[in-house]
């Protein structure tokens, strides 16, 4: 059976439809057996990711962004397993998915290459926020908000896109209430700047929120930041960009393999940054360890080396 090509057009603002032919062109040149399909809007990946599964298709390639890779993930799960197996072509504006799997970001041709010769496969986690499954990341609070005003801005691409939108999120958000429960404590209700919770370790492509977590150690990396004044904020958000915010006061970084979340206030939700048009009270996290396989490179993206001063399931204050 052939693999299954689903491209999404929108991806990094349509340079991905600008790159389709290309890609069809660079995997037929390399022998690779394939059939192609766009999605046509919002939702689309995971059903044809679905049919495709469901067809025997094996690999299923997400060709785009990480929302697109995450579009294919959640049809591709079936009882928190993916059946089949995962395969990436970049073409989005972060890539953080990518970029930690070690594909290459830079050379379509070298990452349609790794594709095809697939040496590389890896049984990694997948984590589920209510009906959402993520592979990456899952936020609430400013970094929600933050994605939300980076879609508004068009002049833009990559990481200047994500850190323009945070800039403008800090001036405009509201801190909203909330209280958690993991397995291994309880946080009583309280305004927070932003909860991160993730199997990976790189977002927006710029910041490590969770600089130590594994993508293959079932765990859920799980960060909580107290709310604080504006200019507080912007004092913080460098450090999240070497993974040193995590000893900053008022930051609480955990590993765990569920969280709770229980807010006063509706919580805008960011699943591997695309933005949920629900915006619950009440959220529920679970992982699914080695849930997926996915095809990768030699060696992962380089990640900032942070050093504990604490244990991580410990907090700093």
């Amino acid at each position: 059976m052939p693999a299954k090509v689903i491209l999404n057009p929108y991806s990094n603002r349509w340079g991905a439809q600008a790159r389709a032919g290309e890609v069809q062109q660079i995997l037929r040149s390399l022998g690779y057996d394939f059939d192609f399909v766009a999605t046509e809007g919002p939702g689309h990946g995971a059903i044809l990711a679905r049919e495709a599964m469901e067809q025997g298709y094996d690999p299923i390639v997400a060709a785009g962004g990480d929302g697109a890779i995450s579009e294919v993930v959640n049809g591709m799960v079936v009882n928190g397993m993916a059946q089949a197996t995962l395969g990436i072509i970049p073409l989005g504006s972060a890539n953080d998915y990518a970029y930690q799997l070690g594909i290459p970001l830079g050379d379509l041709e070298a990452a349609c290459r790794l594709l095809v010769n697939a040496r590389h496969i890896r049984q990694l986690d997948l984590g589920q926020a209510n009906q959402y499954v993520f592979m990456n990341d899952f936020i609430v609070g400013l970094g929600a908000i933050a994605n939300m005003e980076a879609a508004k801005i068009k002049y833009l691409r990559g990481s200047t896109l994500y850190i323009a939108g945070a800039l403008k999120a800090i001036l405009k958000a509201q801190w909203p209430r909330v209280g958690f429960a993991w397995d291994g404590g309880v946080m009583e209700k309280r305004p927070i700047l932003m909860s991160y919770i993730s199997i990976g370790y790189r977002t927006g492509g710029v910041y490590y929120f969770s600089p130590h977590a594994q993508q293959d150690d079932g765990l859920l990396d799980f960060l909580v930041a107290d709310a604080r004044s504006r200019i507080n904020v912007f004092r913080l958000l460098p450090s999240t960009m070497n993974g040193t915010h995590i000893h900053a006061s008022g930051v609480y970084y955990h590993q765990c393999t569920w969280v709770d979340i229980d807010s006063d206030d509706p919580l805008p939700m960011l699943v591997d940054g695309e933005i949920k048009t629900d915006a619950p009270t009440q959220v529920r996290v679970r992982i699914h360890p080695g849930a997926i396989r996915v095809i990768c490179g030699d060696t992962p993206g380089p990640r900032p080396k942070v050093v504990y001063s604490h244990s991580p399931s410990s907090t700093s204050s």
